[in-house]
């Protein structure tokens, strides 16, 4: 893709009101200390990884698209917004926000997968599959089992124990998720011309999730673009939801 519509309006894309609430469930999350050797090695995909179809960033809330779109109007240089909003890559093997020095360029305003890898210690997981067996459709205890053993890390210290349980308890019942939905429901700042190019190519008039390039193509690129390639973007995705 060559052509991006530039932001004009110099108010944020996400409500105030929204943000608070963005900014309440990622309290939620406890923090952790990353002691690991190798920063950003969790940014950046293994061939192996990619062979398997894992992307960088992703699962991508709309809610959170936008907050990181606002974020990066506010806090880079002209250059730098033109290079992060016009970045169409829909799995790349390395997060367009990792710094070279292995750090996070959007760290304040990460999204929830990020916030959560490695807070759950393997003993964790495992307990928390077996405590909601039961209380829980079997479907989420497998898919909860399914994504977080594949992201424990054992470089990760835990500094607010208290709040652990509490995250168990949503990351086992997708607590987060159906909250990220709901405000992505209520307001997606979609523009109604792509909505129809949208339900075109879909059948549904927005997205839940995806990653930031496919997001980008969706609300930054231009009109012609979008009425002539969208269209075959998202049936080539398999990870627009």
């Amino acid at each position: 893709m060559s052509e991006f519509v530039r932001i004009e309006s110099p108010d944020d894309l996400l409500g105030a009101d929204t943000k608070e609430r963005l900014d309440a469930l990622y309290a939620k999350v406890p923090d952790v200390t990353c002691a690991c050797d190798n920063l950003g090695q969790c940014c950046q995909l293994t061939p192996e990884e990619a062979a398997e179809d894992w992307a960088t960033m992703y699962p991508l809330y709309t809610t959170e698209y936008l907050n990181i779109v606002d974020h990066v109007r506010s806090h880079f240089s002209e250059e730098e917004q033109a290079r992060f909003l016009t970045f169409d890559e829909e799995r790349p093997l390395r997060c367009p926000f990792l710094s070279d020095e292995g750090g996070c360029r959007i760290h304040p305003v990460r999204p929830l997968v990020c916030r959560t890898y490695g807070v759950l210690s393997r003993e964790h997981v495992e307990e928390t599959g077996s405590v909601y067996r039961g209380d829980v459709p079997d479907l989420w205890i497998h898919q909860f089992l399914r994504n977080e053993r594949c992201t424990i890390c054992p470089d990760t210290e835990l500094d607010e124990p208290d709040k652990l349980d509490d995250h168990a308890k949503e990351m086992v019942t997708f607590g987060y998720e159906r909250e990220l939905i709901k405000m992505g429901e209520e307001n997606d700042g979609l523009d109604e011309e792509r909505r129809v190019l949208l339900v075109e190519a879909t059948g549904r008039g927005r997205l839940v999730r995806w990653t930031w390039g496919g997001f980008n193509r969706l609300y930054r690129s231009t009109l012609d673009w979008a009425r002539s390639n969208l269209k075959d973007a998202l049936k080539q995705s398999r990870l627009a939801e």
